[in-house]
């Protein structure tokens, strides 16, 4: 009460100083205070500007030349990592922040470089079963050095913030039927198969929450929709609110639309946010095309890429009884998208782990696909982490002779980083521009959602290609089918009861 009213009194007094602009906790054990920085939002209906969102919804995403002033072995950034841990190192707070902190997690060697930022928010099944029923429970971070594996945690807990659904998002009423050629069918995006659709409800008993299918779209019932940016056609297009935004208001009756967090992406700019998005679009499509057709692929030369600190890896694998390889899944964009791999040797359950990773930079793609595997690792090194009963099938009983598509094609020499034709720039929206040359060259259309929040100020994109196939197992005709055949790696496209029955879990 003492330190109340002592405060009371400066302020009264007219004495004015930033702690003042902060809650002001004390323990009363070590008699220690801390203070927690509180921010006014700009969007605030009392003492902001409401529309803000909206407005900024309204506007074309205009992409501006963003020279890159990091090249790490994580990625080309416009800000060094540490400038960005520490510009927005005041969301961080279990009082007043967006993130309540960032810790290590302490499941497996430190090397791993793993570091958690509280619950993940793109699963929105809304019950407390749901957020042990997945591999992944928490937001996280990965990285080659702890810097980056903290900053990665930050911008992806606050990247999963700002595609949450908070009242003030641009929506237009009415339905697809009614909207005309503006608006895009979301079957285009959710990519179901019309037998998968049929059979809905004995597959959703039986498998885990990423693998849920929705029930039939009706063309004619009336919900919110929201404009995205077409960088292909410039102009804006229509998709349904609840593609769009995780915890969006759920319309009377079936429950037919689901957001996931495949194309959300956090950025040092705008631009690097479109990018990061677009590469996750291009890697999770190319890992579908390969997972689903059970094709087999060349394996990568670790060696050939001279990096000490993928040897320190493969060192650290060994000591947890663990092999590691690579394999390059690169369709038919031409981007270098890689797929690690790691088993145990010393037992039945080989316990195998995957990560993925997509850059125009070869070398880059590999380090993405290597630590986004240490980032899911601690799933299995001691007990399984997750009710998941894909994943728990998987770790139980695949392994690479039951499931030989895992492995390098042994009639393909392995890749090397000459082997690849494409390469970055040195300008983000540069490199953006080449991935979207290629996808026109398709006839595919790239759309951007700015999902920036005013009070956050850290730019959140959702990028969206329409076709192109999600990781999970949604089996539309389209890419799925033909891109294999096309690319030579069956036949002829693979029959829908011919797909790998089982799910893709991360």
């Amino acid at each position: 009460l003492n330190l109340i009213a002592l405060e009371t009194a400066k302020w009264l007094a007219g004495h004015r100083y930033p702690g003042q602009r902060s809650v002001w906790t004390f323990d009363s054990i070590d008699l220690q205070g801390q203070r927690h920085e509180v921010r006014k939002r700009p969007q605030c209906r009392a003492c902001g500007d409401p529309v803000l969102v909206q407005a900024q919804a309204r506007r074309p995403v205009l992409l501006s030349s963003r020279p890159k002033a990091s090249v790490s072995g994580g990625g080309h950034r416009a800000i060094p990592p540490e400038q960005i841990l520490d510009r927005y190192r005041h969301l961080i707070s279990p009082v007043s922040g967006v993130i309540k902190e960032i810790r290590r997690d302490r499941r497996g060697p430190a090397f791993l470089n793993v570091f958690q930022s509280g619950p993940m928010l793109a699963r929105t099944a809304g019950c407390v079963e749901s957020l042990r029923n997945t591999v992944r429970q928490q937001n996280g971070g990965k990285g080659t050095t702890p810097l980056h594996a903290k900053t990665s945690a930050l911008c992806e807990a606050l990247e999963r913030y700002c595609a949450t659904y908070q009242g003030d998002e641009e929506v237009v009423r009415g339905s697809f039927a009614s909207l005309g050629e503006q608006a895009i069918h979301p079957d285009a995006c959710q990519l179901f198969h019309e037998t998968q659709i049929q059979q809905r409800d004995r597959w959703n008993k039986e498998h885990g929450l990423f693998q849920f299918v929705c029930e039939p779209f009706d063309n004619h019932a009336e919900l919110d929709w929201t404009p995205v940016w077409s960088l292909t056609q410039q102009r804006h297009r229509l998709l349904p609110t609840s593609l769009l935004y995780f915890g969006a208001p759920r319309e009377p009756g079936p429950l037919s639309l689901r957001a996931d967090s495949n194309g959300n992406a956090a950025g040092t700019s705008i631009e690097d946010a479109v990018l990061q998005g677009l590469l996750e679009v291009v890697e999770r499509d190319a890992v579908a095309l390969w997972w689903y057709n059970r094709t087999r692929q060349p394996g990568i030369d670790l060696s050939s890429f001279h990096d000490s600190w993928i040897n320190d890896l493969v060192e650290v694998y060994q000591g947890l009884r663990r092999e590691v390889w690579a394999l390059d899944v690169t369709a038919d964009l031409g981007v270098p998208t890689i797929v690690a791999l790691s088993r145990r040797v010393d037992q039945p359950a080989e316990d195998i782990m995957l990560g993925f990773g997509a850059h125009l930079d070869p070398h880059i793609a590999l380090r993405r696909a290597l630590t986004e595997m240490n980032q899911l690792m601690p799933a299995v090194i001691d007990e399984y982490q997750s009710t998941d009963p894909d994943a728990l099938d998987w770790w139980r009983h695949a392994t690479i002779q039951n499931q030989p598509y895992l492995v390098p094609d042994p009639s393909a020499r392995p890749r090397t980083p000459a082997d690849y034709q494409i390469g970055p720039s040195q300008d983000l929206r540069e490199d953006v521009e080449i991935i979207h040359s290629g996808l026109r060259s398709l006839g595919l259309e790239l759309l951007v959602l700015d999902q920036t929040r005013p009070d956050i100020g850290l730019p959140v994109v959702k990028v969206i290609v329409p076709g192109m196939r999600h990781f999970w197992a949604r089996f539309a005709p389209g890419r799925l089918y033909d891109v294999p055949a096309r690319l030579g790696r069956v036949p002829s496209p693979t029959r829908y009861e011919n797909l790998n029955p089982l799910p893709l879990f991360v």
